[in-house]
Order: C-alpha cells, then sequence, then structure tokens
C-alpha cells in the first residue's frame, strides 16, 4: 500500500505551478519549470521502484 506522502506529489505540483503562474512567471520559465519536476518526480519514481 502507498504511503500518503506518494499520493500527495501532484498536489504538490500543481500548487507550484500555481505560485509560479501567480509570481508572474513567463509561460516558458513555467513549462520549464513543468518539465524538470517531471524529470524529477520520474528520477524518485525509478529510484524508489529500483528499492521495493
Amino acid at each position: 500500500m502507498h504511503s500518503p506522502t506518494r499520493r500527495s506529489w501532484p498536489y504538490a505540483v500543481i500548487a507550484i505551478m500555481v505560485l509560479a503562474f501567480e509570481s508572474g512567471w513567463e509561460p516558458a520559465e513555467i513549462r520549464s519549470l513543468a518539465a524538470v519536476l517531471l524529470v524529477l518526480i520520474a528520477v524518485i519514481y525509478t529510484a524508489s521502484r529500483d528499492h521495493d
């Protein structure tokens, strides 16, 4: 069974994206941020899967 922290990452990503948008970031910066966050999530997911 997954821990609650694993299921909360989508909300954290959305919150970060909304904060960037509200802070006046340019669309290109927000796209770059989204790409970095997706890569980070993929790396964390892969690392955690290797330990199971």
